[in-house]
Order: structure tokens, then sequence, then C-alpha cells
């Protein structure tokens, strides 16, 4: 079955530029293309993130984030951008200043002393990330799955942090998708979170599939882990923190630590320094592993054969001191004389 629009429509129509529907329809999101339809309702008005979101019932971060993505395709001008400001400015003799009103002296700059950027990094521009998504269709692609999976449009910070996790950290789009589920599984979103973890990824060469899965299941026991711990022990945090998480997974993964035995290391920590300190916790942990205990029980033994071996050896110098010290009256003492009387 086919469809055509009809000739007269109750109400008047307006235009929508050719590359939107040739171009951008099939990659944009259902809540950016509704709010380019409103912008493009009055083209000579000036529309914002405000008005937009009342109308369309979207939160007005969402509204501003799909405003940004048509500013990145070329679409929208953001009219606060200095850019757009000098190419509004009319032309004048003398050089435009930000902050300057047409015809006033012009002032030699102030220079500034350039900060030292220990990262060779820098974000790409808007123009480079349109023209990275024309080039590639993989990352065009991963934006419209990450939109579906975070729930929300994926605006300038978005993209950018995507951008570097696929190019910069070089992971795999199927890795980028695992990472995004997990931290949406923990409820954390942001940005910098995310990027942070991809990193941490990256770092650790977590750049297939198969180890995704196997961090992922690393990550989901220490969770299950703490949440019966922190019942335990009466800590308030419902999650892990991420030094926790690293503390957590190394005794579980690493020194193949029971439950019951890490709640021992516990209970000796808070006993000996009055305080939390897992990187002690970890010492104490080490230690048993080293030493080759598996249970309290192995701890427990370890522990009484030392008091035992301390005061056998505490009796055994009891004992020479006894023993010297009747030598030494013995060589030493007064010797008394006693005359034998006759018969």
């Amino acid at each position: 079955m086919s469809y055509k629009v009809k000739e007269k429509i109750k109400g008047g129509t307006f235009s929508i530029p050719d590359v939107i529907a040739d171009k951008h329809l099939r990659f944009a999101s259902g809540d950016q293309i509704k709010v380019l339809i409103v912008a493009l309702r009055h083209p000579e008005k000036s529309c914002d993130a405000h008005s937009i979101s009342k109308y369309l019932k979207m939160t007005e971060a969402d509204a501003e984030d799909c405003l940004q993505y048509w500013v990145l395709m070329g679409i929208l001008t953001d009219q606060n951008s200095e850019e757009d400001a000098a190419e509004a400015l009319p032309p004048q003799p003398v050089k435009f200043i930000p902050g300057k009103i047409a015809g006033d002296p012009v002032k030699p700059p102030v220079k500034s002393t350039p900060k030292t950027d220990i990262s060779d990094y820098t974000r790409p521009s808007a123009a480079e990330i349109a023209t990275r998504m024309e080039e590639s269709a993989e990352i065009s692609a991963l934006f419209r799955e990450l939109q579906m999976r975070l729930g929300k449009t994926i605006g300038y910070d978005g993209q950018c942090t995507f951008i570097s996790l696929y190019d910069r950290y070089g992971l795999p789009a199927d890795v980028i998708y695992m990472l995004v589920d997990h931290c949406v599984s923990m409820g954390k979103t942001g940005y910098s979170y995310i990027e942070k973890t991809g990193k941490s990824w990256a770092e650790q060469e977590i750049d297939t599939i198969e180890k995704a899965a196997e961090k992922i299941a690393s990550l989901d026991k220490a969770g299950k882990f703490w949440k019966k711990f922190a019942a335990a022990q009466g800590l308030t945090n419902s999650k892990p923190t991420s030094n926790q998480t690293k503390y957590i997974t190394r005794w579980l993964d690493e020194l193949k630590m029971s439950f019951d035995m890490i709640c021992l290391a516990y209970e000796e920590m808070t006993e000996r320094t009055g305080k939390i300190s897992y990187p002690y916790m970890d010492k104490i942990l080490l230690n048993w592993h080293e030493c080759g205990y598996k249970t309290p029980e192995d701890v427990e033994t370890a522990s009484k054969n030392r008091s035992d071996a301390a005061k056998a050896v505490k009796q055994d110098k009891t004992a020479s001191y006894d023993l010297s010290s009747v030598k030494n009256s013995e060589l030493n003492g007064n010797l008394k004389y006693e005359r034998k009387s006759k018969k």
C-alpha cells in the first residue's frame, strides 16, 4: 500500500530543507526531529530550550541537547557563540574585540601566559564531529545506539566522550555498548564517569567482548559481595566505591579469600587501628594468603601456636635465670666455718 500527502491540508505549511530528509533523517532520533520541526516552524524567530521543552513535554536539558545536535550538524546556529556574534557585526575599520562596542578605540590585548597541558588530546570541534560522522557509518550508528541505551539525546559532551572512547582509547563499538550498559545498570550515566571507566578498561586492555564480559562479571561479583558485607558490618553505602571495588576484586579473584576471612580481616583492622583502612586490611589478607591460611580456624590455630610458643620462650628464660642464680649463690656466697667440738 502506498501513501501520498493530501493536496489541501487545513492550515498553513512551512518548508523543511532537503538535506534533513536526504542526509539526517536516518541518523537523528525522534526527539531531535521533533525539536527541529518546532525550530523550523518559525525560522524568523529564535528558539530556546525552555520554550521547546514546555511545548514537547521533555526536560530542558534534553531539549538543549537536541538543539546542540542540530548546531553540530550545521542546521541551526547558536546566537551566543563568538563566531555568530562576530558575523553579526557590521563591517568596521577597527579590529573587533569580544566585549567591546563597535567604534571604541582598540587597546593592545593583554598577553596571557599559556597554560601547560600535559595531555596532547583536545576535544574535537562541532565541525570535526560532524565530519567524523560523515566519514564513519559506525560512529553515526554508535551515537544512535547509545542514545537508545542511555534513554536520552546525546549532546556535544556525550559525543566528545564517545568519540574519545572510540578514537583516542581504541575501544570497539561493541565494547562501548557493554560499558554503557554496565554504567546504566549501576545508575551512573554521567559522561565523565563513563569516560573514566572506559579509560580504565583501555588501560587494562579490555578490548574484546569476551574480556568485557569477564570484567563485568567480576564487577557484578564485587557488587553482590559488598551488599552482603556492608549489611554484616553496618556500613551505610549501598554500593562500593571504585577504590573499594578494586580491593574487593583483588581479595576475591586474586587472593581467593572467603567472605568469613574478609570479615575477620575487617575485625582485625578495626581492633588494631580503631578506624577503617582498606590498605591496612589488604595487608592483613595478603599476609594470610602468603601464610596459606584459608579459614578463620587456620588464623585462630596459628595465633594460638604463636601464643603458646611465646609462653614457652618466656618460661625457658625464667628457668635459665633461676638456675644461674642458684649457681652464683653457691660459688660466690659467703662460706661459714664451724669448728667441731671435741668429745
